[in-house]
């Protein structure tokens, strides 16, 4: 299983990732593991998170055998959920008790969401410097919007919530508001234990780019965010989930398309793959 060499600045306690993942997704079925940009939904999150070298482990907890064989594929390790945890109306904490009631080596736990797609090792190094130089117990992620809040009473009157609007400012002359973009969530054993929830005590934030603050609840936003994982999501530099894999799986995905016009069988998979390949080797030269 691949991990990168954590580096000794941040090694010194033990700190897991977890990476909820349930089977029953009602928006879009099978969410977790759905293709996005020719990988499974649930890669995005597990290659950065084991290329960033600061967790011993990254798991996947799960109610469902295909999100299971899928997340050992990218190199995870799996945890079978309770059943009670994996509902439609069952919070991320009680996903969260039941994977340390059952994995209690730790001494800071990551949840990660596995619809933030946008990710990169970076995302959590910084993380992780900003929460120990605060000496915080936990961490929340957000993004930085320029928006105004407005809110509307019982009798149809607005009101502003964040800003003047006699004095409407310039977006160079305001900070914008912080917004939490629940990419993920650093928190101390102490707090977990003693609260069980993901975040408590002394809370650090670490504010993240504008192009995270995504949502994959539709199949719009599915559409939306594929383009932007080309130019923001993260690639290993070798493997499956390469740049050249996603470039040559897309190759042979439209080769196949253009001749034959519906779902190939494998071997007019296998076919349309080389073909790919070498369209793809003839972009690169």
């Amino acid at each position: 299983r691949r991990r990168a060499k954590m580096s000794s600045a941040l090694a010194p306690q033990r700190i897991v990732a977890l990476i909820p993942a349930r089977g029953g997704s009602v928006s879009i079925p099978k969410k977790n593991i759905k293709p996005l940009a020719g990988r499974p939904l649930i890669d995005w999150v597990i290659q950065p998170a084991l290329d960033s070298g600061i967790f011993t482990e990254v798991w996947v907890s799960t109610d469902d055998d295909t999100i299971a064989e899928t997340a050992i594929r990218c190199g995870a390790k799996v945890h079978r959920r309770a059943a009670e945890t994996a509902t439609s109306t069952a919070s991320t904490e009680s996903a969260m008790v039941d994977f340390v009631s059952a994995h209690p080596d730790y001494n800071v736990l990551c949840l990660i969401q596995a619809t933030s797609p946008l990710l990169t090792p970076s995302d959590f190094t910084g993380a992780l410097r900003a929460m120990r130089k605060a000496g915080a117990d936990s961490l929340v992620t957000a993004v930085r919007a320029h928006r105004f809040l407005w809110s509307v009473d019982a009798s149809g009157i607005a009101s502003a919530k964040n800003y003047d609007p006699t004095h409407r400012p310039r977006r160079q002359d305001w900070d914008g508001e912080l917004i939490e973009n629940g990419a993920f969530y650093f928190t101390t054993k102490a707090i977990m234990e003693g609260t069980g929830c993901r975040l408590g005590g002394k809370i650090s934030l670490y504010e993240m780019e504008e192009h995270t603050l995504t949502e994959l609840d539709s199949l719009v936003d599915w559409l939306i965010v594929s383009h932007m994982v080309e130019q923001y999501g993260y690639f290993p530099a070798k493997g499956p989930s390469s740049r050249l894999a996603a470039l040559a799986a897309a190759s042979s995905t439209a080769v196949s398309s253009n001749l034959f016009g519906r779902a190939p069988s494998r071997a007019v998979a296998a076919v349309a793959l080389a073909a790919g390949l070498a369209l793809l080797a003839r972009r690169l030269a």
